[in-house]
């Protein structure tokens, strides 16, 4: 309970300084008390200030300046933002395939969970509960297609709890996973000859879901601050953009304060929806997750979240919230799709929820990752020292390695792959080819540290 009361904390005083920079009162340039000021001043500890600074720094919102402080920076919004409101009264609402035996291969896949450490024994006994006590009516077809209300009140609590952001039940329709949620976005949103801009890299599977709607994709290419908002075109609107503003994937990087606003503006004046992916930013590996887009315009952004990640892909459930204008028309979609997603699995998913399963187990896999992590970092530093740059590895369950002047390319990985090990070439997430030749994301969740040391080992022949 006195973690969750410091972290409850840590929120408010993180508020209070974003808000009075978003408001103007703290102007570009204005310099910020020291931590012990403000500490004292606050009446908090100086390490909950000191972690509310770098939030608001990874975030865009400050810098330091070694020697002289902490300051504002310059986030040039030229738009009103339209923040969460602060209430709860939701409660109160009328409501890459592997062919042959492959166990024995170490897969360094990116933003897959480590199976092995899935609480199935929590979720069976929750499970078995559920089934026993489901009533006959249950069985049919729902009359809300939108999903299981007690999930969608359940999901309300989790993006409140884990990433801050407010929304209503009634804003949130379950899917069959993120997949599902894009497919019917890309549906609602583009015809032949419209135009998406995506980030470039991106996953392929979400590439390619928009691409079958024949729709004109624009790549737009991503650096340590995320999407290039300023090569976002200009001699056509696009209808949608698509991002990973929390932890971009591949490359990691977060999409700065800055840029969130020039986004925002930039959709505003194109007319144009942004569908924002939220697929692992959960697990961070220092201070709070990074904010949702979504949080500063309920009115232009699209959430994308999914159980795959913090649960398990077989579960196949995710979630878009969604502007009130757009829920009718998914819904519709969704029903032409599949009618609705499994009942059963969302009255488990949700009563796991709600007794806390979830959250705990997100704390534990966050001490897990970090130890992989920390471990792939030492085994790539011990192995390749100062040939090889790392990034991409505050948060997520992947991170970007490049050994700039070499290969390490698709050729690459398919020798390899002789080998039993798999890699992931950033090549292979381009839109615009020859770009990344010298990187690979290598994901860290489902392999142990055994199996990392091994296959660093092997990999060192070929790089």
């Amino acid at each position: 309970m006195q973690s969750e009361r410091n972290e409850t904390k840590t929120r408010q005083v993180y508020s209070w300084i974003r808000d009075r920079i978003m408001q103007g009162i703290y102007k570009a340039g204005t310099s910020l008390p020291s931590t012990r000021e403000l500490a004292k001043e606050l009446g908090v500890s100086r390490a909950l200030i000191v972690e509310v600074y770098e939030q608001l720094t990874a975030e865009g919102f400050l810098e330091g300046k070694q020697g002289s402080g902490t300051f504002v920076r310059d986030i040039g919004s030229s738009t009103t933002l339209r923040l969460q409101p602060e209430d709860r009264s939701y409660r109160n609402e009328d409501i890459s395939p592997m062919h042959g035996d492959r166990s024995s291969y170490i897969d360094f896949r990116p933003s897959f969970p480590a199976l092995e450490h899935v609480p199935l024994q929590k979720w069976k006994r929750v499970a078995l509960d559920v089934y026993h006590n489901f009533p006959p009516s249950m069985l049919g077809y729902q009359e809300d297609m939108a999903g299981d209300m007690e999930l969608r009140l359940a999901i309300c609590d989790h993006l409140l709890h884990i990433k801050g952001l407010h929304c209503l039940p009634s804003q949130i329709i379950v899917t069959a996973g993120a997949t599902q949620a894009f497919s019917i976005l890309g549906k609602l949103l583009l015809t032949a000859g419209e135009t998406i801009a995506m980030e470039d890299p991106t996953a392929t599977f979400i590439h390619n879901i928009f691409a079958e709607t024949s729709a004109r994709i624009v790549p737009v290419p991503v650096d340590s601050d995320g999407l290039c908002v300023e090569q976002l075109p200009t001699d056509v609107k696009p209808k949608c953009i698509f991002v990973t503003p929390s932890h971009q994937f591949p490359f990691g990087s977060i999409l700065s304060i800055s840029r969130r606003l020039q986004l925002l503006d930039y959709a505003r004046n194109a007319g144009a929806y942004i569908i924002e992916d939220d697929y692992d930013s959960e697990f961070r590996y220092g201070g709070m997750p990074i904010h949702a887009l979504r949080e500063l315009d309920t009115e232009r952004v699209i959430y994308v979240g999914t159980f795959s990640k913090n649960m398990f892909p077989a579960l196949r459930l995710g979630y878009i919230v969604a502007p009130q204008e757009l829920v009718e028309s998914i819904v519709q979609l969704k029903r032409t799709a599949d009618m609705q997603s499994p009942v059963l699995s969302q009255s488990t998913l949700a009563r796991f929820m709600n007794e806390g399963h979830l959250k705990r187990h997100i704390l534990r896999m966050k001490r897990i990752y970090h130890k992989r992590r920390t471990h792939l970092l030492q085994a790539l530093r011990e192995t390749f020292g100062e040939n090889v740059q790392i990034s991409g590895d505050a948060a997520g369950l992947h991170l970007i390695a490049t050994w700039p002047g070499r290969s390490a390319d698709l050729l690459t990985a398919k020798e390899l792959e002789k080998h039993h090990i798999k890699i992931y070439p950033a090549e292979r997430y381009t839109i615009r080819k020859d770009q990344h030749n010298d990187s690979l994301i290598m994901g860290f969740g489902n392999v142990n540290e055994t199996q990392i040391s091994e296959g660093i080992q092997v990999l060192a022949q070929f790089i």
